[in-house]
């Protein structure tokens, strides 16, 4: 390796090492813009040409916006920044229309020419704006990308000038708007080359990055040995054995902008690479790395400040042990400060190294976020201002909600006459307003308003910048929080209460909390109740309807129960010493079952070409599940189909390619090609925003008329994975599949459903036949198990009607059943992270345990398997009367799943443990476990296994006389897979997981999972601005995402002072962005997939 004892180099040399060593030895490079540096490349490098650096001597000077970026952020953009005019290429033309109020240029496409000659003179730098160029934020803090001006002297006047030619060339994937022009200037002025992934034109996948790396590798003419990125880039790479050793060639391998996964790095540390944290920022530019002695030092976390001169930067002491990182005036640039004496603090904390001097690991943000108990998290400042702003009474507002179930506000009077009830109804609309268009755990009911008066006269803790230290009020009024979170109504229902008066109290409680009315008889789930407002209307049911002695209802009961008709009846029960909780109701919900058979299961088909031509047109819907995404990647590379519609739920098609494009490259797959609107009639790949429920799927007659025009063959693999909803709860998910149908029939093409062996899980069948099942009970007693039974039942009724309309003609079985089981990781160990099996694995490093399930074996079958297995079935031109006579029943039933029930549980365990470097931990009973992950998560609530927790509960643990009702797979029945024999290859030849395998699953996960989860305890630099691992635990964790969504923000009212402090601001799906003529609004913007599909409250 050529770097090994943390030598000085252009790549980790910050600018206050840089300042320094200018000081000692004075550069022979001189330049003082970046016109004079390209000045300077031009004499050594005369061949090559330069595009686009006019635009540094330009006034104003131009601004790099991200391509991400709508039209209102960009004209504000322009509008802060002076600008007149806008360039862009071709690609993103066509979104600057509505800009007419400036003029735009395209730019050409410029090829592989040389310059046919040279300047014979190039302009000084008399003249030259100060500026040099801007770059913008996200928009986190105003509801606006923001534009920060970046001088000459900040970007190539304060940069290390190293001398010589002969440097190791930088390969980095940071694109030239995002920071890519600081990292090409600091390479050229010390005479360095650098290469950028072509971000924009390809995908940066790790197939795509191993190409571009090795290209330019051959292609330079000095060594490409640095390389830098960030998290998520890295975690990538560091999936595959390809992408270590490709790392492990560099000297050095920088990562910023985010806080990478402490087991990744460790991981590529313990490979052998030499891994560099870099901080810095826009404000301040390049300010500390843990650049050291890489063979004997592998503390990779923590930034070492070789320049102690504490007038440059100094770590000002906080709360306990952490400190605050401020670059002081004598910093060589500051694009702003925030303190009167002209320095800047980052609020970034880190705290000490225990035996390296003036080491420092990153630790959090100052203004932390919220966390919920259930972990999700979300930036309470936009709101805190928004109810601010709304009224003079008002000093100040502070959200509060760390480890609880849901959110308070404290309000803090500007004056103390001001009575508690005038305060409350004062801010009481606009909080309903943000309730509105808020995601729903960020939601603020009435009840948890809490005028406060300030604590001995003393106003709160603030930080220079005027944002309140969230921490420090918090201890301070701990008691008037936590007194509002154990309060009770202040008057409760008597015991004597009628049953017509109970109801009209239960009926107040879901009104106070949602802020609207319900139909008694109508699922919960249907109508809106989610997670957060059940836990909400259960307290609050409690403290109104129950005798005071009565214990706590259990968590899920308004899910269980269903409805408000039901859960007045139990509250009836209860109050009259009735304790009884049957939550299943198996009587009931076998009824409703075959209630729903007959309600969806009635078809009269019309219409429909059942022979076409020219190869298989396929819809298919969950393309951005975890079978879903690997069936698309199969289906692009089949020869058979022409074309392939995914079906998304989504708004615009824009999002729906974007949605379908991350599923993939988050599985390590390709991405999908450049969205085009309208798409190239040759495109393999349309995706479309839908909407199952809706009769005509959402979709326009236009697209509806091409479809049936086309298909030959719909794959219905979408279903919400739920395990906390009953039946009634899913009945979309009914009418969504038979709407399918139904335009399936209509085209004359066959239907696949991929449905569950949930639905027969609970068979008393020693061997489970390829048909379907008449009993109900069969399936699982969990409502989606159940929705899968009653979706075949509708399935088979809507066979027969074909299979009689169609007749002889058609041997195709125009419906197809496809019970997929327990599906595991890709060769490349990539699972589903939401699932069930990788959560209670991942659950051995915070509870040191694992549960020991004895004789239960593994019938897990690998994704990709599993995807090429229903191509197999689906794309199969073999009739029923070819394969089997099941036809003739009905419709074919086919098990996709391992037949192996070997390894078992505890093998597995045992070759995890076996392995180099797992860590150890414990196989204790399944109560033990169960005990343990409950206190556990008690102090880690941002564990994701907190969502299963009740499930794994009921699976292994006997709640009074009531035993479990899930059953192991020791007990569970076989499945006869003859017919699916015949029809799939990859079933015939399908293996039992191996140890190779099994490990590999077991390193994503810690990867993975558990990485995300000490990811997410702490920010990174960059205000609310977080890293997402590619993979889709996201998915099952949040509710909000950013990219179906848009800020509005509210002129202030006439009289008020329009600044951004005083406007208001609110979240609402861009759809509804219609509906708001004029207003200001701006967008997510998305770089480097970040936060692209974070399901996080992000401003």
């Amino acid at each position: 390796m050529g770097v090994v004892n943390g030598d000085l180099n252009y790549f980790t040399c910050t600018l206050g090492q840089a300042a320094q060593r200018k000081d000692e030895n004075p550069a022979s490079r001189s330049f003082r813009t970046v016109i004079e540096l390209v000045d300077l490349q031009a004499r050594d490098f005369p061949h090559s040409p330069a595009l686009g650096f006019a635009d540094f001597q330009s006034q104003p000077a131009s601004t790099a916006t991200s391509p991400q970026l709508e039209p209102l952020a960009i004209d504000h953009l322009c509008e802060a920044t002076g600008a007149n005019a806008i360039f862009s290429d071709e690609r993103h033309l066509q979104r600057l229309l509505s800009l007419d109020s400036y003029q735009t240029f395209s730019i050409p496409f410029y090829g592989n020419s040389t310059a046919k000659e040279a300047l014979e003179t190039i302009e000084g730098s008399h003249g030259i704006s100060e500026i040099a160029y801007y770059v913008h934020t996200s928009g986190t803090s105003s509801g606006l990308p923001k534009p920060i001006p970046q001088t000459h002297q900040g970007v190539v006047g304060v940069v290390p000038r190293l001398p010589g030619y002969d440097k190791p060339a930088t390969f980095t994937t940071t694109p030239l708007y995002h920071g890519g022009l600081a990292d090409c200037f600091r390479a050229w002025a010390s005479g360095a080359a650098v290469w950028f992934f072509p971000e924009g034109v390809l995908p940066i996948t790790r197939a795509n990055l191993l190409n571009a790396i090795r290209f330019a590798g051959e292609q330079s003419t000095v060594p490409v040995r640095y390389f830098t990125s960030v998290p998520y880039i890295l975690q990538m790479m560091a999936e595959a054995d390809e992408g270590v050793q490709l790392l492990r060639t560099m000297d050095l391998v920088g990562v910023g902008g985010a806080a990478l996964p402490a087991a990744v790095g460790d991981k590529l540390v313990q490979a052998g690479v030499n891994l560099v944290s870099r901080l810095g920022s826009a404000e301040c530019g390049f300010l500390a790395s843990s650049h050291r002695k890489y063979a004997e030092d592998k503390e990779w976390q923590y930034l070492r400040l070789p320049i102690t001169d504490t007038a440059m930067l100094t770590f000002e002491p906080r709360e306990g042990r952490l400190s605050e990182l401020v670059a002081q005036p004598c910093w060589p640039f500051l694009a702003r400060t925030n303190r009167s004496d002209g320095s800047y603090a980052t609020s970034d904390l880190f705290d000490p190294h225990t035996s390296i001097p003036n080491a420092w690991r990153y630790h959090s943000r100052a203004d932390a976020q919220i966390t919920l108990v259930n972990g999700k998290k979300f930036d309470p400042a936009p709101l805190e201002g928004a109810i601010l702003a709304s009224t003079n009474l008002l000093q100040d507002v502070v959200i509060v909600g760390n480890g609880k179930e849901y959110t308070g506000l404290l309000l803090f009077p500007s004056k103390n006459d001001v009575a508690d009830t005038d305060l409350i109804e004062a801010v009481w609309p606009t909080i309903q307003e943000l309730n509105r268009d808020t995601q729903s755990y960020a939601r603020i009911v009435k009840t948890m308003l809490v005028p406060v008066r300030l604590a001995d006269g003393r106003p709160l803790d603030k930080s220079s910048k005027g944002t309140i230290l969230r921490r420090q009020v918090e201890e301070r009024y701990r008691d008037a929080i936590e007194s509002a979170y154990q309060s009770k109504e202040k008057e409760s229902l008597p015991q004597e209460a009628s049953d017509t008066e109970l109801l009209q109290s239960v009926l107040g409680c879901f009104s106070r909390i949602l802020g609207r009315s319900l139909d008694p008889d109508v699922d919960l789930y249907q109508q809106g109740v989610d997670s957060i407002a059940a836990i909400q209307i259960r307290k609050s049911i409690e403290s109104l309807c129950l005798p005071q002695a009565h214990q706590n209802l259990p968590i899920n009961v308004l899910y269980d129960l269903g409805t408000i008709n039901a859960v007045v009846a139990y509250l009836q029960k209860l109050r009259r010493g009735m304790h009884a909780y049957d939550t299943d109701g198996d009587g009931a919900q076998q009824d409703l079952m075959r209630k729903f058979v007959n309600k969806y299961g009635d078809f009269h088909p019309k219409g429909g070409t059942w022979q076409k031509k020219g190869g298989d047109v396929v819809v298919l819907t969950g393309a951005t599940g975890f079978l879903g995404a690997y069936i698309l990647h199969l289906l692009r590379h089949e020869g058979r189909v022409r074309r392939v519609y995914c079906l998304v739920r989504e708004e615009t098609p824009s999002a729906a390619h974007q949605r379908v494009t991350m599923a993939l490259s988050n599985r390590g797959m390709l991405g999908l090609d450049p969205f085009r609107e309208p798409p190239d009639e040759h495109e393999k790949i349309i995706c479309l925003p839908c909407r199952l429920s809706n009769s005509e799927l959402g979709l326009s007659a236009e697209i509806r008329r091409k479809i049936t025009e086309e298909a030959t063959l719909f794959i219905h693999s979408a279903w919400t994975v739920n395990f906390n909803l009953r039946l009634s709860s899913l009945e979309d998910q009914l009418m969504g599949m038979r709407n399918l149908i139904d335009m399936a029939a209509q085209a004359g093409a066959r239907f696949a459903f991929v449905s569950s062996i949930a639905a027969v899980a609970c068979s008393q069948s020693t061997s489970v036949q390829e048909k379907l099942s008449q009993d109900p009970s069969d399936s699982s007693p969990l409502g989606y198990s159940r929705s899968k039974w009653v979706a075949e039942h509708i399935c088979a009724a809507a066979h027969d009607a074909l299979a009689t309309k169609t007749g002889k003609d058609f041997m195709l079985p125009p419906i197809s059943v496809i019970r997929a089981g327990q599906l595991c990781s890709n060769e490349a160990g990539i699972w589903n992270a939401s699932e069930a099996y990788p959560l209670m694995l991942s659950t051995a490093k915070l509870t040191g345990c694992l549960p020991d399930l004895p004789g239960q074996g593994l019938n897990w079958l690998p994704v990709d398997m599993a995807a090429q297995a229903v191509l197999d079935i689906a794309l199969s031109r073999r009739g029923p009367g070819d394969a089997s006579e099941a036809g003739s029943e009905g419709p074919p039933v086919y098990h996709v799943l391992n037949p192996h029930k070997t390894p078992t549980w505890n093998q597995m365990l045992h070759w995890i443990l076996e392995d180099a470097g797992a860590d150890q931990f414990a196989i204790v009973s399944p109560s033990e476990w169960v005990e343990r992950l409950e206190t556990a998560n008690r102090g880690e609530a941002s564990h994701p296994s907190h969502a299963l927790l009740g499930l794994w509960k009921e699976s292994f643990v006997k709640s009074g006389h009531t035993e479990s009702k899930l059953r192991t797979r020791s007990s569970a029945p076989n499945f006869d897979m003859d017919l699916t024999r015949q029809v799939s290859d990859t079933i015939r030849q399908v293996q039992p997981l191996d140890r190779r395998r099994v490990v590999k699953m077991w390193k994503w996960i810690n990867q993975a999972i558990v990485a995300f989860i000490c990811h997410f305890r702490i920010a990174w630099p960059g205000p609310a601005m977080w890293y997402v691992p590619p993979f889709s635990l996201h998915e099952g964790y949040f509710e909000h995402d950013l990219t179906k969504s848009c800020i509005l923000q509210r002129r202030p009212t006439s009289g008020s002072e329009s600044t951004s402090s005083t406007r208001k601001l609110e979240i609402l799906p861009r759809s509804t962005l219609a509906k708001k003529p004029g207003a200001d609004v701006w967008f997510w913007s998305a770089h480097l997939n970040l936060l692209s599909s974070c399901k996080v409250f992000g401003v």
